[in-house]
């Protein structure tokens, strides 16, 4: 008769066990899951604030800093960032939670505005958000030179538009130039094919696309 007792004890000890077992294992990916459903996040990063703020006059540091309102990412910065004039050497760009840095490697020229268009290159961490045509502007003198130019450009043969034709200012009017020299001014051309060369310093140049 003992022996009976145990052989009905032992199921009822084994079902128990994995009873509680099942509700450890539930309990446990009840835990770890994300909440569901909400609105999918469609607003672009918000700039905060820039140090030094945007539009300074009298730069004479080797970084600044973008600070936004979420996680950022910076997206294949060396072909989205565009800087003008151009430097000898692209700048080294970085992201941190919802801070980016970008830290200069050359010396920048004296009395000289800079422009710096990331274009589509900053986006939000979770949802890739593209803070649009975002241009951070400096200045190493006491004010912003301020010629603008701008034109459009079609293909010859099929007056069609390319959008991913670049439009650069050079300052020699020799063809090797294009070879042999960086441009001054770089800028994109829109859907249209239409450009805007902003900032620009006084004096003579050749426009190539």
């Amino acid at each position: 008769m003992q022996a009976m007792k145990y052989k009905k004890i032992i199921p009822l000890v084994v079902a128990g066990l994995a009873l509680a077992f099942t509700l450890l294992v539930s309990g446990g990916c009840a835990n770890i899951l994300p909440p569901s459903g909400g609105p999918r996040d469609s607003l672009a990063p918000v700039l905060v604030r820039a140090v030094p703020k945007d539009s300074t006059l009298r730069f004479g540091g080797k970084e600044f800093r973008l600070v936004f309102d979420e996680y950022v990412e910076v997206d294949d910065y060396t072909k989205n960032l565009i800087i003008s004039p151009l430097p000898q050497n692209m700048p080294n760009v970085s992201r941190k939670l919802e801070t980016i840095t970008v830290r200069l490697k050359d010396e920048l020229e004296d009395n000289t505005t800079y422009v710096f268009d990331f274009g589509r290159s900053i986006k939000d961490l979770n949802e890739g958000n593209v803070f649009r045509n975002f241009t951070y502007v400096l200045s190493t003198g006491d004010y912003f030179d301020s010629l603008t130019y701008s034109g459009n450009v079609i293909m010859a043969q099929t007056g069609a538009v390319d959008t991913t034709l670049m439009v650069m200012l050079h300052r020699s009017p020799e063809d090797s130039a294009l070879l042999l020299e960086k441009p001054r001014y770089v800028t994109r051309v829109d859907t249209a094919g239409k450009f805007t060369f902003n900032y620009l310093a006084p004096g003579t140049y050749y426009l190539y696309a």
